[in-house]
């Protein structure tokens, strides 16, 4: 299905570059955001090497496969550290 491109969709997804940005961090954001949707690790690795999704596919290709397997790794251990941590202080 194809839809036409609407300016006042709210919910339209739109890329916007930023120069000077830091792609680490994009990398990471976007990360913990499909993380925090419930995407398995090995979902989101097949994801940034999908051109499909052309700014997870940017992070891929600039950053190369190690990087973005080490941001990935360290986004999915954070929350299960801090999940230990909250049932820890419960």
């Amino acid at each position: 299905m194809v839809k036409n491109y609407d300016k006042e969709d709210p919910f339209e997804m739109k890329a916007i570059e930023i120069p000077g940005g830091n792609i680490r961090h994009q990398v990471q954001v976007m990360s913990e955001e499909f993380r925090d949707m419930g995407t398995t690790k090995d979902e989101l690795l097949n994801m940034f090497t999908d051109p499909f999704y052309s700014g997870l596919y940017v992070g891929y290709t600039q950053l190369g496969k190690e990087s973005v397997e080490k941001i990935i790794h360290q986004v999915y251990n954070n929350i299960q550290r801090l999940n230990e941590q909250e049932l820890y202080n419960e």
